[in-house]
């Protein structure tokens, strides 16, 4: 008698075009296709003007034609009426990541960074950074490095040419590394600019604007080393899962912010090399260990379902 078929779990992935909140968002729908069957159909969130009488009528346009979901994925505030509208038309888990500005209990699940002090809710599950696509492996080879630029937000403020001094630093220092340079949305026209005009032998860089959305992986997957600007925890976060050893530029932060008090923790815990003390003679050393918070998360759900 032959065993029963395995189900095939349909995940609906709303998605907003942001490509921080698509990272997390797919590297959560990967590692639940890896350990077991899914489908995954991705939604584009969409100015839903007539959402809330969607949400009375039970209705959801986008999703018609589709199979009725198992998990309803969303990654950023402007998915999170996509996922109700979707929930009370068709079923299925909802499930948030980031701290969602709704009331927490309005979603099946929500995955939140405990960088984000999330409180004690039964419907949480707390994630130590981001979620990303990366699960560790890959080449690693020591003479290729990353250098990931962010930019100013409402936690940090910007010093141009204190950036590009370090950058410039780590060039010089390590010239048999060829170092692969790309900035974010975040980052402002002059730094922009001031990349581009970078002319150094080993330095290569490529905007955001030129690349897919694989690339940041695929070159973190392949580089030893990998240096990321202090703004962006999420960028940190995927160089950590990648395994890369990994250092951070420092930009203007206050000490007790959000972002202050993560980084400090970070390198407390040897996971990261903060530039100043490399710049003293600190080695760039590989995490003490590769994070996979997406295959956790993706196990935690999956028992939710009775997997």
């Amino acid at each position: 008698m032959s065993e029963p078929k395995p189900r095939t779990f349909i995940l609906w992935r709303i998605v907003d075009g942001r490509s921080g909140h698509d990272n997390q968002s797919r590297g959560l729908a990967r590692a639940l296709g890896l350990l077991a069957p899914c489908l995954c159909h991705n939604i584009r969130a969409g100015d839903l003007r007539f959402g809330l009488i969607y949400l009375a009528l039970r209705r959801y346009p986008p999703g018609e034609g589709l199979p009725d979901p198992d998990l309803i994925i969303g990654a950023g505030h402007a998915t999170h009426l996509s996922l109700l509208c979707a929930k009370r038309a068709r079923g299925g888990r909802t499930v948030v990541i980031m701290k969602p500005g709704l009331p927490l209990s309005w979603f099946d699940v929500c995955v939140i960074p405990e960088h984000d002090e999330p409180p004690p809710h039964p419907r949480v599950c707390i994630t130590r950074g981001a979620l990303t696509a990366l699960s560790g492996g890959g080449i690693h080879a020591p003479d290729q490095g990353v250098i990931l630029v962010g930019g100013p937000s409402r936690h940090c403020r910007w010093d141009n040419d204190s950036l590009l001094a370090q950058i410039r630093t780590i060039l010089e220092c390590q010239p048999r590394v060829t170092w692969h340079i790309t900035d974010s949305p975040r980052t402002p026209p002059a730094t922009r600019a001031a990349l581009d005009l970078l002319k150094y032998p080993n330095g290569k860089f490529i905007s955001h604007k030129n690349t897919d959305s694989d690339w940041v992986s695929v070159k973190l997957s392949a580089s030893g080393s990998a240096w990321v600007s202090a703004d962006s925890l999420s960028m940190i976060y995927e160089s950590l899962s990648s395994g890369a050893a990994t250092g951070v530029l420092s930009v203007p932060t206050e000490a007790d912010s959000k972002i202050g008090r993560s980084v400090e923790a970070l390198r407390k815990k040897g996971m990261i090399t903060c530039f100043a003390d490399w710049d003293r003679g600190a080695r760039l050393t590989p995490p003490a260990e590769t994070l996979n918070e997406a295959d956790r998360c993706a196990r935690f759900l999956l028992d939710g379902l009775g997997h």
